[in-house]
């Protein structure tokens, strides 16, 4: 039933690894964020699966009309600034556009790496203390 709202998903994107950390991680994220939004999935930039282009093909067949994707990099770098909205099919330095995935245009919004955020500052500080082992 289509009662005129947009149908919004959410793709984290994560970097992948030979190791299982990231890929369970983004996992994680992504799971923890099912049923806030009409589809959440993941993808990596290499070595994982799926890839970016196999999840926004998946995106496109749970009918959304529009597509957050958030990369899970704590800053920008090579993959944050191009690779990843070149595989998008961004238009160059473009946070937003029209794709084709699946046979169906999708409104991509591309958004920013974690970055220096305070909140990210509290999880330094818990490691720390967590490491000192004297509540520092």
């Amino acid at each position: 039933m289509n009662d005129g709202k947009k149908n919004v998903g959410v793709l984290l994107v994560g970097h992948g690894s030979k190791e299982p950390y990231n890929r369970e991680a983004v996992r994680c994220f992504a799971e923890s964020l099912r049923g806030e939004y009409g589809y959440v999935g993941y993808a990596f930039i290499q070595i994982d699966q799926p890839n970016i282009l196999s999840a926004l093909e998946d995106a496109s067949r749970s009918g959304v009309d529009e597509l957050v994707v958030q990369p899970v990099f704590l800053t920008r770098g090579i993959h944050v600034d191009r690779d990843i909205p070149e595989l998008l099919g961004l238009p160059a330095d473009s946070r937003s556009g029209a794709i084709m995935a699946g046979g169906r245009e999708i409104k991509v919004f591309y958004g920013m790496p974690l970055g220096t955020d305070d909140r990210i500052l509290e999880i330094i500080k818990d490691r720390i203390r967590e490491a000192s082992g004297a509540g520092l």
